[in-house]
């Protein structure tokens, strides 16, 4: 296709004739040679379409990480060159290779669908525009905090070996007591200087460490119409969850998750990595536009059918919803052992409904203390620094 830059130059050379022929002119007609002669040498060279193939390392990224793209642009001309995530210009010849460094900032998951390319010849004569399907996908996770130790456990666990302390006696590496010795125990157990005090033989005794389910139940439903107020708490309560999966994948526990975003979605408990992956590819895609429309009874629903009772639930929820506290209620008493943390942002305003806000939820906050775990976490303050404090 023909740019503006040919037809304007059309003009000025039918102007130039015009003039020329009206008021006979011969200094017009020789002014129009130039340009005429540009616009046959236009018409001759070939014209070659870019062409662009875009490359990134597809591997996986975390907040404040710096992504290398690299794109091979081939053709004669000025491009100009777009995606999901850059942009750039230049002028190229034959081949000509583009890096860009860019510093991801923000969790997401972004979906490369097409790049959308337009070039133009060495005169500026002739462009064209058109779009390259080049489906990518880049993942950036969530930034974690260091965990070091989970202080808060859940009140029960499984009968399979794992790093929970049980109630029962068994093996462990933590001790709990001292008892006779009885035919069969091992001999490594066996408690020499304690023997020698009673003359008789004594054995240590340890605390049984078992296996757990826990669920991270994550309520990132929308409430606020503003996008700041949204994303400070979509953020909070995503690196929340991220930290805490990230700290039991490496423990032989089963991890799950249960996401009340603008739908309901869940990943059914598994070990290690498998988990880790799984539960940070669904963290994701929890970005809702949307106000919310979902009630917490789906989340409730979710937990008593697809994860085995006395799991620990790990309810990540700023509490804006009256619907949450039935749920909690009604979880406890089908024997889960539930632990709420519930990120706040509201502001220190004395504005009317700031203080309504603040007493509606300091009025959820003491109504579930009765019966569960909770931990108020103002989001300014590391999520560690909150649980380390907590029994």
């Amino acid at each position: 296709m023909r740019t503006l830059h040919f037809y304007a130059m059309v003009v000025y050379i039918a102007s130039l004739a015009g003039i020329g022929a009206l008021f006979k002119m011969p200094l017009a007609f020789i002014m129009a040679v130039p340009i005429v002669w540009l616009l046959v040498l236009s018409s001759i060279m070939p014209y070659k379409e870019h062409k662009v193939e875009r490359k990134f390392p597809e591997e996986r990224f975390v907040e404040g990480d710096e992504c290398e793209f690299t794109y091979c642009i081939t053709g004669n001309g000025y491009y100009s060159v777009s995606d999901e995530f850059n942009s750039l210009k230049g002028y190229c010849k034959d081949l000509c290779e583009r890096k860009i460094r860019k510093k991801l900032a923000h969790f997401d998951l972004v979906n490369f669908k097409s790049i959308k390319i337009y070039s133009e010849d060495l005169l500026g004569m002739e462009y064209s525009t058109k779009n390259i399907h080049q489906p990518a996908e880049l993942r950036i996770y969530p930034r974690i905090e260091y965990m070091r130790k989970f202080s808060i456990r859940p009140r029960k666990t499984r009968s399979l070996l794992g790093d929970y302390p049980s109630r029962r006696k068994g093996i462990g590496l933590e001790f709990a007591d001292i008892r006779e010795y009885y035919p069969g125990d091992s001999m490594r157990r066996i408690n020499w200087k304690a023997t020698a005090r009673r003359n008789k033989l004594m054995v240590n005794e340890y605390e049984s460490e078992r296996t757990g389910d826990t669920v991270i139940l994550l309520d990132v439903r929308r409430f606020f119409k503003s996008d700041e107020e949204y994303e400070k708490i979509l953020e909070a309560s995503v690196r929340a969850a991220a930290t805490i999966t990230t700290y039991l994948s490496k423990t032989k526990n089963r991890v799950g998750l249960v996401l009340l975003g603008n739908t309901v979605d869940w990943v059914y408990p598994t070990y290690g990595k498998r988990a880790l992956y799984l539960i940070l590819d669904r963290l994701l895609r929890v970005r809702s536009g949307k106000i919310a429309r979902l009630p917490f009874e789906y989340g409730k629903f979710i937990v008593s059918r697809f994860f085995p009772p006395n799991s620990f639930v790990i309810l990540i929820s700023p509490l804006l919803a009256w619907d949450t506290d039935d749920a909690v209620v009604e979880l406890l008493a089908r024997g889960y052992d539930i632990l709420v943390i519930s990120p706040s942002m509201i502001s220190d305003k004395n504005d009317f409904a700031t203080r309504i806000l603040r007493a509606e939820r300091e009025v959820r906050l003491r109504r579930l203390r009765l019966y569960a775990r909770v931990v108020d976490w103002n989001i300014e303050y590391p999520l560690t620094a909150v649980l380390k404090v907590m029994k």
